[in-house]
């Protein structure tokens, strides 16, 4: 997981918060749009709720306050919006690792979702159910506060966007809280691959009407949404496509047996050689008696002393143990699709797979689990393998 960002000193509902990068961006151009349109937004609400604003002594600096308290307002309410998805999540056993802001808005980031049937509908509804109660709340208060023009304007833009942001985000559109409403309740009748495909296909053709209307009517922002709406629709795809292919399947089902070993004192102008016979870019280091004590890479020994894997640039006396370091581990029993998020977050690309004793039993690497997910492909599209 990405831990860019500057993580807040508190947690809302026991859940961190993160604010990344670009939302620090985005900020301060939400406070600048919103005081911009003071106007605009004034006969929105005159028009919708019936209640009259009077901008005209909002000048100056006092409607870019007003500009930065609506942006602030908006990101707080995306804010709670997220932490409802966070408790509903957790209610079914799901780690809830944090919430955050960037500059489309909020995500809350799970270490995966519930595999109740229905529940991911139940945890993605709660998101605008919060944000319709947030809005309708604040219009609510708003006739109470036509005596200040000022503060009337801020409730009344957060209400009205709040409403907004619920309706928006029940489009049936993955990543959208509706396109993951759709393919649960799908899921309900088709097997989760399948469902995955469907909502994915209509999240496509939303994001292509929602980028031409964004495009003729000069609404750049739109135009951005749909473009992460489609690609988000097609990582989510692949993901059910990995998900499918390693679930039930064992790291020992995926990894290469019988891998290639050294032991400590070989000598590094051995040890580089080796790259002329095998395509591997590092090898576990074991004892005599098949322990594993580390892990040794070529980078390293070329590091050493040996800039193009020439043994003659290497010192003589140096050996494996030299270059050895600690092996990223996993058991033979643990699942594939743990493994594959191992693989993924760790530096070596690459787990050295032991038994309950501590000996090498096997190897997974990338190239393992790309082997795997091309079989999936194959068979799914009736090719041989």
């Amino acid at each position: 997981m990405d831990r860019t960002g500057i993580l807040l000193p508190f947690k809302l509902f026991g859940v961190a918060v993160r604010l990344d990068y670009s939302f620090l961006l985005v900020l301060p151009l939400f406070a600048y749009l919103i005081g911009g349109q003071l106007p605009a937004y004034a006969e929105l609400f005159e028009a919708s709720m019936g209640i009259e604003v009077d901008v005209s002594a909002l000048t100056g600096a006092t409607r870019w306050l007003i500009g930065l308290a609506g942006a602030v307002g908006l990101f707080a309410s995306v804010l709670l919006h997220e932490a409802g998805h966070a408790l509903v999540a957790r209610r079914y056993g799901v780690e809830v690792k944090e919430i955050r802001l960037w500059f489309l808005g909020g995500v809350a980031q799970f270490d995966d979702m519930p595999k109740q049937r229905g529940a991911e509908a139940v945890v993605a509804i709660v998101g605008p159910i919060v944000s319709f109660a947030i809005g309708f709340a604040l219009l609510r208060l708003a006739p109470a506060l036509v005596g200040s023009s000022a503060v009337l304007m801020i409730v009344a833009y957060v209400g009205v966007t709040n409403v907004a942001l619920a309706l928006f985000n029940l489009l049936p559109a993955i990543p959208l809280d509706g396109g993951r409403v759709l393919r649960s309740l799908l899921a309900l009748a088709l097997t989760r691959e399948r469902a995955t495909a469907v909502a994915t296909s209509v999240s496509a053709v939303m994001a292509v009407i929602l980028g031409l209307y964004g495009f003729f009517n000069m609404q750049l922002w739109l135009v951005i949404l749909a473009f992460f709406i489609y690609n988000a629709g097609r990582l989510e795809a692949q993901a059910s496509l990995v998900a499918s292919a390693f679930a039930g399947r064992t790291v020992a089902d995926l990894m290469t047996r019988d891998p290639v070993t050294v032991a400590p004192d070989m000598r590094l102008t051995q040890f580089v050689q080796l790259i002329h016979f095998r395509p591997h870019t590092g090898y576990p280091v074991v004892d005599s008696s098949g322990t594993l004590l580390g892990f040794a890479r070529l980078a390293a020994a070329r590091r050493a002393g040996a800039p193009d894997a020439d043994p003659v640039e290497v010192d003589p006396a140096a050996t494996v143990a030299d270059i050895t370091e600690p092996a990223e581990i996993i058991s033979p029993t643990a699942g594939a699709y743990d493994a594959l998020r191992r693989v993924a977050e760790g530096r070596l690309g690459r787990l050295v797979v032991v038994d309950a004793a501590g000996r090498v039993v096997g190897l997974l690497s990338k190239t393992d689990l790309v082997r795997t997910l091309s079989r999936k492909e194959a068979t799914r599209d009736g090719r041989p393998v």
